[in-house]
């Protein structure tokens, strides 16, 4: 009988054992699962604010407001050889401010799918993305419909001078609520007693439409800003002090009639030497297009320098080749260069100087002894003939083309002055 008693209480401690330890599992697995689904939750939240910050600087980048002022970016977009005014995103890449937030094309592209202003779009592989509605050199001028002049912004005193004691993003912070900012620019000027240039007091607000503009204007400016006794329905405050706040074309309007209001004399000598420099400018803009015609960029290139490279992997991009080819030569003083835009599927790899490893190069890469990314490629092999010809004369081409281009947005800022 007791050993009856015995057995009947190992076998219970066993099953509570196997219970407890079934139970033990069943909570392993359980917080497993809820841990994975937390860290994918939080990967999913970490894209979101990434995609967030992105979006916003490609509204930034992609602004009327940013392209009347980058030169180069507008160059991308207006260029009438690229077709729907695509800027790569491996080009996009190169922007430091971008590049900080997230070096990965996709979540690039999916912030492009947010902006709300301007509206961007994205080329079928997503590899590009443009704006849906064209910037034309007619936008240039205006601004002026859009942008509020702001003075008597508070500055401090630092050891190179005046500078804003309120930042950008306090500025921005401060006018969304009439709509959607587009850039704000706190202006500095060179002045007397100073190296460099110093805060002065005011700034240009841009939005990106009217309607926003039209907003700000009704609460934050008045009908006439010569007649003190008007007050704008609202009066914006930083750190104590209050802002002044007029429209951009009654600023102009101000400096015209100050300007009109000069001595008939004074009036005439300014007409005869804007007419002189008129003359000038004209003059110089037909040299300046005879110069741009006689633009050739200049190669002397050597045969046996270029590996055509085929099949590349999809998250390749200029590093991952260089990184490559360096693995094989060496970090000699060997000057090498990858012809190549994130995306593309082809590419080349090429050298100033001939080398004898070149052809061994491309012999490895075609064999896969060598990859770019962990990846084969698919074929690789030295030009020749007149396939190395055509390559050389599409690449003269095209830097020819550039440096024309360049000079030509060096004439049209010249025209722009003149017309000032």
């Amino acid at each position: 009988h007791i050993i009856n008693i015995n057995q009947k209480r190992r076998r219970s401690n066993i099953n509570q054992s196997v219970l407890q330890e079934n139970k033990n599992k069943h909570e392993i697995k359980k917080n497993t699962k809820t841990q994975k689904l937390k860290t994918q939750m939080s990967e999913s939240e970490s894209d979101e604010i990434i995609i967030g910050k992105v979006a916003e600087r490609l509204s930034f980048f992609f602004s009327n407001a940013n392209l009347r002022m980058d030169k180069f970016l507008r160059r991308e977009v207006t260029n009438k050889a690229n077709e729907g005014g695509f800027v790569t995103i491996d080009v996009l890449l190169r922007f430091n401010t971008i590049k900080n937030i997230t070096e990965d094309p996709k979540l690039i592209a999916k912030a492009a799918k947010e902006v709300k202003q301007p509206l961007l779009k994205l080329k079928e592989d997503e590899s590009a993305i443009g704006r849906v509605e064209p910037f034309t050199n007619d936008m240039m001028e205006d601004n002026v419909k859009v942008t509020l002049r702001v003075s008597n912004i508070p500055t401090k005193d630092t050891d190179s001078g005046p500078d804003y004691d309120v930042s950008r993003e306090e500025m921005v912070d401060m006018f969304k609520e009439f709509g959607d900012v587009a850039m704000v620019r706190l202006l500095k000027s060179k002045l007397k007693g100073y190296t460099n240039k110093v805060a002065v007091n005011r700034a240009f607000v841009e939005f990106h439409s009217v309607e926003d503009m039209e907003k700000a204007v009704a609460e934050l400016c008045t009908e006439d800003i010569n007649d003190e006794s008007l007050k704008p329905k609202k009066v914006l405050t930083v750190k104590g002090t209050e802002l002044r706040v007029k429209t951009m074309q009654q600023w102009l309007d101000k400096k015209k009639t100050k300007r009109d209001g000069q001595s008939p004399k004074a009036q005439n000598n300014n007409k005869k030497e804007k007419s002189k420099k008129r003359a000038n400018a004209e003059a110089e803009e037909e040299e300046m297009k005879a110069q741009i015609e006689a633009i050739q960029f200049k190669l002397d290139w050597k045969p046996g320098c270029v590996i055509s490279v085929k099949g590349l992997p999809d998250n390749c991009d200029r590093e991952m080749i260089l990184a490559a080819v360096k693995s094989f030569m060496g970090d000699g003083e060997i000057t090498v260069r990858a012809d190549y835009s994130r995306g593309q599927k082809d590419g080349a790899v090429r050298f100033d100087e001939p080398n004898e490893k070149i052809s061994s190069l491309a012999l490895e890469l075609k064999e896969g002894k060598i990859t770019i990314g962990e990846e084969k490629v698919q074929s690789a092999s030295v030009l020749e003939g007149e396939e190395e010809k055509k390559y050389y004369d599409d690449y003269i081409a095209f830097r020819t083309k550039q440096m024309r281009m360049h000079a030509e947005e060096k004439l049209k800022r010249k025209k722009r002055k003149t017309r000032q």
